[in-house]
């Protein structure tokens, strides 16, 4: 597995941020940013917008026109998007309160993006020509340019105030510091720094970057220049100290064999992909590795299988087909998309639904007589319609069976275990009961 692979919710991210308020003279004001904004490379341009929920083809004329729609409490949210890949989120906020400001923050997805071969340096080139410019137009206070995810399992210093983040609490592969932080550490300190690249920028500011791209941030040579790079800004910090800590980020973005068991390897995959890597996803799949469901125990055999006891057999194998099964994907259908397709891929996710949202717990008693003969008859289905089964239908639901081989399976029984508890719709998956049946025989 990749790097990206493992880490498919990463983005590089740039932010910058600034004490002016352009929009406080109208959008005269902004016009300078816009024109920044529009130089962007034809890759990382945006082309739409959203003042409200509605997405707005960009143009100047219609963001001037529709402004007021970007008012917020204190200030103005203005977001430009691109609709193509890469794509591209770009947000420039303004804010009052003690320290009134704005920033820009622009968003790249995927972080592969910067990865694929000559987008490094040509991406590198162009964003330092960006804030070259933005910082000739405005005074900026602080940025970085980096990864989002390393960014998050760190300490984001744009929680600390957009004025001056002090004391440093890391460095970047993209870093600027304003005059008030300039002054803090000490010019000729700063500029002493060990860095690929320092160069003082207009109005005091001093943009400097431990790499030459932000491709390799989380190399054993990107981590010991950045740890380099903080301890000689903060000499009171230990090089050892600060490399363990970087050190143990990179482990957490390094990919980890996801040796799941097969019958439910894509519900867990799911839920590993959902949490990610800020979320823990290292010590989940380690947990997961080790995790087997218990063995299917909803059949019996063939020649025990109770015969029909229901007064109209096709009557309730319409009912199961028609009514109950059409039930789950009416009330599952928007948060489980897969279920308009009818195929028999959908049951994993409805599986990592019903896991994850906790619907084994949180069901109420007439809730789960609701849910349990709708789950059984979407899964009994495709006993009959995949794998060549035939109904046998009972009063009692969960003695209803469906003939396969030699067995009978019992999918309303399985449907009532994988809404007992927390864990029972992972330990009951459809997806494994299935799959077993599947595995074991199918009717002649």
């Amino acid at each position: 597995m990749t790097p990206d692979a493992w880490n498919k919710q990463d983005d590089f991210m740039l932010f910058v941020s600034s004490p002016a308020r352009p929009l406080a003279q109208g959008f005269e004001g902004l016009e300078p940013v816009l024109d920044i904004i529009e130089a962007l490379d034809p890759e990382l341009r945006p082309d739409s917008m959203y003042l409200t929920k509605r997405r707005l083809q960009y143009s100047r004329q219609t963001l001037r026109k529709r402004l007021s729609g970007a008012f917020t409490v204190d200030g103005y949210s203005i977001n430009l998007t691109r609709s193509r890949p890469p794509l591209v989120s770009l947000w420039f906020n303004t804010w009052g309160g003690q320290h009134p400001g704005c920033g820009i923050e622009l968003k790249i997805s995927p972080f592969s993006f910067v990865r694929e071969p000559g987008h490094a340096e040509r991406l590198a080139e162009h964003l330092l020509a960006f804030v070259r410019t933005l910082a000739s137009r405005l005074p900026v206070s602080f940025g970085l340019g980096h990864s989002f995810t390393d960014l998050c399992l760190g300490t984001d210093p744009r929680g600390q105030g957009t004025s001056v983040a002090m004391p440093i609490p890391e460095v970047f592969w993209f870093n600027v510091y304003g005059p008030a932080m300039v002054q803090a550490v000490g010019r000729e300190r700063l500029l002493s720094t060990p860095a690929t690249l320092m160069e003082e920028l207009p109005g005091g500011a001093v943009l400097w970057l431990t790499r030459p791209t932000p491709a390799d941030f989380d190399s054993e040579q990107a981590r010991l220049a950045q740890a380099r790079a903080l301890v000689h800004l903060r000499p009171e910090l230990s090089l050892d100290s600060v490399l363990t800590t970087l050190r143990q980020r990179s482990l957490e973005l390094s990919p980890l064999p996801m040796e799941f068991d097969p019958d439910v390897a894509d519900i867990l995959r799911m839920e590993a992909d959902f949490h990610g890597v800020t979320g823990g996803k290292r010590k989940l799949v380690e947990r997961f590795n080790r995790y087997h469901p218990p063995a299917v125990s909803e059949w019996i055999p063939a020649s025990q299988a109770p015969v029909p006891d229901v007064d109209d057999v096709q009557a309730a194998i319409t009912t199961y087909e028609n009514l109950y099964s059409e039930q789950l994907i009416a009330l599952f259908h928007s948060d489980v998309p897969q279920l308009m397709q009818g195929s028999v891929e959908a049951l994993p996710h409805l599986d990592w639904y019903l896991w994850h949202a906790g619907w084994g717990r949180r069901l109420s008693h007439e809730q789960r007589e609701t849910l349990v003969p709708a789950l059984g008859a979407f899964l009994g289905r495709f006993l009959v319609e995949v794998l060549g089964g035939r109904w046998l239908p009972r009063k009692k639901l969960e003695e209803t069976a469906v003939l396969l081989g030699d067995r009978a399976w019992l999918p309303f029984l399985r449907a009532r275990h994988a809404l007992q508890n927390q864990e029972s719709p992972l330990d009951f998956s459809c997806s494994q009961f299935f799959r077993t049946a599947s595995r074991i025989g199918v009717s002649p």
